[in-house]
């Protein structure tokens, strides 16, 4: 019988889990964990795919004591274009290998496969991530000060801005850092180093490691790691499930980022030699909680398809007191009282992970502008970055940003061409026609919104013009169908899709239209005229739409 394509990718994945559970189990024996390493071995007829398991495999057989398994594995580890044959010149358990009789012939095959490998390339690569690990691990340490947390903020930022300049100047210079040209443990510092580089760097590394993996000189494991931090930083929902964020104080609790179409995220991870998700998923709360950085209780919740408690409110399950979670909404109260110094830092740390709405980045680029505090805010977001992630947001040049100095709109202004083009090269083109067509008609906006597929607007330019559309639709709406429109509509504000501040106008300007009133009080603000109904639960109803307080509310800063 024939072994399907799938039927191989599932055994991959179950190869990998097995082998992470054969190197983790401390009641096998070596000889027991050869003998799976074995079973393994058959089913891909003497080659296995993941390296890191044939590696495991070898080093069972060492152990174990069986030379004949060991010298058949050597030979074939050696000719693999990710090899460093530095291993067995320098690591004690290989010592021996200088007494073999076939040890020549062993160092011959290494030093004619890989003896044009730049191992200075691969230092420099390693110097870089050990700098970015040191400036990372400083944190784990629980005792830190507030004071102590901004010093080693400041100094994470600077080794991340060295490091991408001289990452990309290594790449420019020497070329993409591939298995056969820095081997395995240089392509791996790599790696690391750019997971935590400018996004736009990213898209880049991304591009150049997907032809790596395909020419089989770069571990596809590490490309899906990048594929989800780039996807969960924009706010789509992760392919292999790698991406965690941990919520509460002492972070006592943990959110898997949401996983698009979770029942084949398996498949997709043998695709990518990867285990089990189940066993990944065992495998880091273990690791965190033995590092300190989780409690031994830390449980383990999947964030669902939405985000809008997330993004705005901060973590709707913290253990903290709503008034203390600092989300969107609590920079938006003090940006809207003139509390720059207090919503800059909220902004920052929300934004760094997430691109958010072009209305909340205006109102953080506003309080960048006016706030003298920066230099002492934990912040490390600069003006023109915020401009890149208005663009990366579907926005375009507008008299707003004419009203800006032009030490910001200059810079963006050139490179406006490029982002622009990035932006829309990411875009799912198909999904965005459709969108765009549908937004002509109520009739056919109701029915994509019925459909059940997550339109989402990070990858659709559709959704960035739609208010106007949206506007008219609601002009059409009675009072025996608003109800059922806007039910459809907050769902995609819980996915993300649209703004919860032009949910609630769009509300607003219909149950005034129907009503004389308006219902969240965004007319009301504006206007002295005009009466919001129900006012004593006013606030209320604008907590549960991720708004601030009424209290707050006064017209925007920023036409």
């Amino acid at each position: 019988m024939k072994t399907t394509k799938r039927a191989i990718l599932l055994a991959v994945c179950m190869a990998a889990s097995i082998a992470a559970n054969a190197q983790s189990e401390q009641y096998m024996t070596p000889c027991e964990k050869m003998e799976l390493f074995a079973r393994i071995d058959s089913l891909f007829d003497g080659y296995i795919p993941v390296r890191r398991v044939e590696m495991n495999y070898m080093e069972a057989a060492l152990q174990c004591g069986d030379t004949a398994t060991f010298k058949r594995l050597a030979f074939r580890v050696v000719r693999w274009k990710g090899w460093n044959p530095l291993v067995f010149y320098y690591m004690d358990q290989y010592k021996f290998l200088k007494d073999c009789d076939w040890w020549p012939e062993l160092d011959s095959i290494q030093r004619s496969i890989h003896g044009r490998k730049d191992y200075n390339y691969a230092e420099t690569l390693h110097q870089m991530q050990q700098e970015d690990q040191a400036a990372r691990r400083a944190f784990h340490n629980r005792s830190l000060t507030p004071a102590e947390e901004d010093s080693l903020g400041r100094r994470m930022h600077e080794v991340d801005s060295a490091n991408l300049v001289k990452l990309k100047w290594l790449i420019d210079t020497l070329g993409f850092p591939t298995w056969d040209r820095v081997c395995s443990y240089g392509s791996a510092d790599a790696w690391l180093v750019a997971q935590h580089m400018h996004p736009w760097f990213q898209y880049g590394y991304v591009k150049q490691m997907r032809k790596a993996v395909a020419d089989t000189n770069a571990d596809p494991s590490n490309l899906a790691y990048l594929e989800d931090r780039l996807r969960t930083g924009r706010g789509l929902p992760q392919l292999y499930g790698t991406q965690f964020t941990s919520t509460g104080e002492n972070n006592r609790t943990v959110w898997q980022c949401p996983v698009a179409d979770i029942k084949n995220v398996n498949f997709r991870r043998g695709q990518m030699l990867m285990p089990l998700l189940e066993d990944y998923i065992e495998g880091y709360l273990k690791s965190s909680t033995e590092e300190g950085q989780l409690d031994s209780d830390t449980p383990l919740t999947e964030m669902g398809d939405d985000y809008v408690r997330y993004y705005y409110l901060g973590d709707q399950f913290s253990l903290l007191p709503m008034d203390m979670q600092q989300g969107v909404t609590d920079a938006v109260a003090y940006s809207d009282t003139g509390d720059y110094c207090a919503a800059i830092p909220i902004f920052c740390s929300r934004f760094s992970n997430h691109y958010p709405f072009v209305r909340d980045l205006k109102r953080y680029l506003e309080c960048l502008l006016r706030s003298d505090c920066v230099g002492s805010q934990y912040c490390y977001i600069s003006h023109y970055e915020v401009l890149e992630r208005m663009v990366l947001c579907g926005y375009e040049p507008d008299a707003w940003l004419d009203s800006l100095p032009d030490t910001l709109t200059v810079p963006l202004r050139a490179d406006y061409a490029n982002l622009r083009e990035e932006y829309l090269r990411y875009l799912n083109h198909e999904d965005d026609a459709e969108l765009a067509a549908a937004l002509v008609s109520r009739a056919d906006f109701e029915a994509l919104l019925r459909s059940g597929k997550n339109y989402h607007r990070y990858e659709l330019d559709a959704w960035n013009h739609a208010y106007p559309m949206l506007e008219k639709m609601t002009d059409e709406l009675t009072k025996g169908d608003y109800e059922e429109f806007f039910a459809l509509l907050w769902r995609e504000v819980e996915r993300g899709n649209i703004h919860a501040e032009d949910y609630a106008q769009l509300y607003d300007h219909t149950y005034y239209r129907l009503h004389g009133k308006d219902w969240y009080g965004s007319l009301a603000a504006s206007d002295k005229h005009i009466r919001t109904a129900k006012p004593k639960t006013l606030n209320e109803r604008r907590r549960a739409a991720c708004l601030p307080s009424a209290k707050l509310i006064r017209k925007e800063i920023i036409p």
